[in-house]
C-alpha cells in the first residue's frame, strides 16, 4: 500500500480518478466516510487509571467523555463494491469475535467461582475459546486496517494525504495532475 497527496477539495467533492483506492480496479462507485484528522490526542497517562480498579475505570470514562471532539473530515473516494463488502465483512467478523471472546472470558471467570473440578475444566476450555477469539479479533483488525484509507491534512489544510491506497490509484492521480495544468502544484 502506498500514499498520495491530493487537493483536499477534490477528495471532499469526490473528484478523484475512477480507480478504487483499495483494489486499484477501475470503478464508478464512490464511498463517503468521515475520519478524525487531528486535534485529538490519546488519553496519555490517564490510562494508568485502569490499574486503580473500578473507581479508576469510572474516572477514565469521565475524563474521556469530557474531552472535546477532534477535527473530522468527510471525503468521497472511489471505492469498489468488492472492497466495500470486504471491509464490512471484516468489521462484522471482528465484532462477532470480540463478543465471543468477552463472553467466553466472563463465563470462564464465573465458572471458576464454583470451585469444582468440572467447573475448572470448563473454565480452561472457555479460556482457550477466548484466546482463539482474541486471535481472530487481531486478524480481522488487520483486514479492516488494509481496507481502510487513512487521511491526514497538512498544516495549510489544503492538501490531504491518503495513506494505504493502491499503486494504481496513485498512478491515476499522478496522471490526472499532469493532464490538468490549471490545478495548483505542490
Amino acid at each position: 500500500m502506498e500514499a498520495v497527496t491530493v487537493f483536499v477539495d477534490d477528495a471532499v467533492l469526490g473528484e478523484l480518478p475512477p480507480v478504487c483506492v483499495i483494489t486499484g480496479a477501475r470503478t464508478n462507485d464512490r464511498l463517503t466516510f468521515t475520519q478524525d484528522v487531528g486535534g485529538r490526542t490519546g488519553l496519555g497517562v490517564a490510562w494508568l487509571l485502569v490499574l486503580a480498579g473500578p473507581l479508576g475505570w469510572i474516572g477514565l470514562l469521565v475524563i474521556a467523555s469530557m474531552r472535546p471532539g477532534g477535527e473530522s473530515l468527510t471525503v468521497t473516494l472511489p471505492y469498489s463494491e468488492d472492497a466495500h463488502l470486504h471491509m464490512k465483512r471484516a468489521r462484522r467478523v471482528r465484532t462477532l469475535a470480540t463478543l465471543v471472546m468477552l463472553g467466553a472470558a466472563v463465563t470462564a471467570l464465573l465458572s471458576l467461582q464454583r470451585g469444582s473440578t468440572d467447573a475448572r475444566l470448563l473454565a480452561l476450555g472457555l479460556a482457550v475459546v477466548a484466546v482463539g477469539g482474541l486471535i481472530r479479533v487481531v486478524i480481522e483488525s488487520v483486514h479492516v486496517n488494509k481496507a481502510t484509507v487513512r487521511l491526514s491534512l497538512d498544516a495549510s489544510r489544503r492538501w490531504l494525504t491518503l495513506s494505504g491506497v493502491h499503486g494504481n490509484f496513485v498512478a491515476a492521480v499522478q496522471r490526472d495532475e499532469h493532464s490538468s495544468p490549471s490545478l495548483p502544484r505542490r
